[in-house]
Parts: C-alpha cells; sequence; structure tokens
C-alpha cells in the first residue's frame, strides 16, 4: 500500500512545479526562472491564508487552485508517514 501511495505522490506532485511557478510569480511579481529556487518563505506562506497578493478575479482562482492541490498534497504525504 505505502509504495501506491508513493508513485501517487510523486505523479501527484509533477503538475506542483508548474502551480507553485505561477503561485511564487504572482506572490513577489517576478516572472524570472530563479522564483523557483529562490528561498523567500514569508511572503508565500502569508499568501496561502490571506488574499492580499492576489489582486485578479484569475489569480485568486490559481490561489484557491493551489491552496486545494497543496492539501491534497499534504493528504497524500501524511498517508505515506502514517
Amino acid at each position: 500500500m505505502k509504495v501506491v501511495l508513493i508513485i501517487g505522490f510523486l505523479v501527484y506532485g509533477i503538475p506542483l512545479w508548474h502551480l507553485r511557478y505561477r503561485w511564487r510569480s504572482t506572490v513577489y511579481r517576478r516572472t524570472d526562472w530563479k522564483i523557483n529556487v529562490l528561498p523567500w518563505f514569508g511572503h508565500d506562506v502569508a499568501a496561502l491564508f490571506t488574499n492580499r497578493y492576489f489582486h485578479t478575479p484569475g489569480e485568486r482562482a490559481m490561489a484557491r487552485r493551489f491552496r486545494i492541490y497543496l492539501a491534497g498534497y499534504l493528504v497524500l504525504l501524511m498517508g505515506i508517514l502514517l
């Protein structure tokens, strides 16, 4: 069962790279590739719980999708660890 969860975790994580890039590009208002590797976590965490960084309805919809996707990712991780 753990092997199936780990494979599901890896497959489910593939779109997370694109979603995370869009998330961080919106939060930090930058579009260069370095946005994925820079360790700025304060704004990321604040953006998880507020809509302060998302101005348009499209950005808010993207943030909602990212939050739901991240919650599913965390559920899979907890299933693997427990």
